[in-house]
């Protein structure tokens, strides 16, 4: 209904436009035809018929006085009508910022999808928005929505399950989606609709419970996350290990020492000039690589570093928040 509403708007602008080009284009024809003038002075003419400026500068035969009657009859009609109904869609699209959403939504590309914004979800987008990644948000409650909206996110109301509000998302052209619902039927129906729409998008899926990790996998989740279970992992590592844990469990806001890890997609142009990890490394002797993964092989922990890249291979590395900064502004193919 609502990506209804946007093509009418977008009708009704091609219809006036072309009401108004008819009038002049009439109008300027008739004073060539009748009156033997200039493109120009037609064109003028019809310009101060319609706008009702007035002819003390003109004589016009008797013929040219009725085409004059007829034309401020129909052209101005016509052009009034015109501006009142761009008035009234102007005002109808003011009003309706679900319409506006929307228009923001199919602008997007390679965006990410966020279906449910309580705490898990609204943690997402604040680290997406962060991390200077587009994306949609997707929740049914129209209060929590209107305040994403006021804080510049695009959100749209509606239930992520159904096919029209995920493809008013962007579905389609999105690169992942979060399913972040508490209730797991509703992520793995989320999941499964995503998957019909998009096969090639990334989901990630969160578990209230653990028997639904399998099911969410099941259903397309390409990563499945239990908020439990990755909490008590992090409470452990802080009680056991807690040097370990203040690296990979800190927020990288909260201070300097907080690991960051990013992901590096091999271009077929870097490959072609036998470029290698060690090669890359130099300029940044700060940063760490990890493991390495070949296009459609498995995660290898820390290949030889004279190893040359192949094409759509993914490079792991870790480091701090302003080294890791200073990587992606050099290397846009890092995420």
């Amino acid at each position: 209904m609502l990506a209804h509403q946007t093509r009418v708007w977008n009708t009704v602008y091609f219809k006036t436009a072309v009401a108004v080009v008819a009038v002049f284009a009439l109008g300027t024809s008739g004073y060539m035809t009748i009156e033997g003038w200039s493109p120009w002075q037609s064109f003028y003419m019809t310009l101060i018929t319609v706008t009702t400026v007035g002819y003390s500068d003109y004589d016009k035969s008797e013929p040219a006085q009725m085409f004059s009657a007829f034309l401020m009859l129909g052209g101005i009609g016509t052009v009034s009508f015109c501006l009142s109904q761009i008035v009234q869609n102007a005002t109808a699209k003011a009003n309706n910022p679900e319409a506006r959403m929307i228009k923001l939504a199919q602008r997007l590309s390679d965006h990410y999808v966020i279906c449910g914004m309580g705490r898990t979800g609204e943690r997402v987008a604040r680290k997406l928005a962060g991390e200077g990644k587009e994306f949609v948000a997707i929740d049914g409650d129209e209060e929590r929505i209107e305040r994403f909206r006021r804080d510049g996110i695009i959100a749209i109301r509606g239930c992520a399950t159904d096919d029209t509000v995920l493809m008013t998302a962007g579905i389609a052209r999105a690169k992942g989606l979060a399913a972040s619902t508490p209730d797991d039927a509703i992520n793995a129906m989320i999941c499964l609709t995503a998957k019909s729409l998009n096969p090639d998008i990334h989901i990630a899926a969160r578990a209230e419970r653990e028997s639904a990790v399998e099911k969410l996998h099941c259903a397309g989740a390409d990563v499945v996350i239990n908020p439990s279970r990755y909490g008590g992992d992090g409470l452990v590592e802080s009680l056991v290990r807690p040097d370990v844990s203040c690296l990979l469990y800190t927020d990288a806001s909260d201070g300097v020492g907080a690991l960051r890890f990013i992901e590096y997609k091999v271009s077929r142009g870097e490959a072609s000039r036998h470029v290698t990890i060690d090669s890359m490394l130099r300029e940044f002797p700060k940063i760490v690589f990890i493991a390495s993964k070949a296009e459609g092989g498995e995660m290898v922990m820390r290949p030889d570093v004279m190893h040359e890249l192949k094409p759509d291979e993914t490079l792991v590395f870790a480091g701090q928040p302003e080294e890791i900064a200073r990587f992606k502004s050099q290397n846009k193919q890092a995420a």
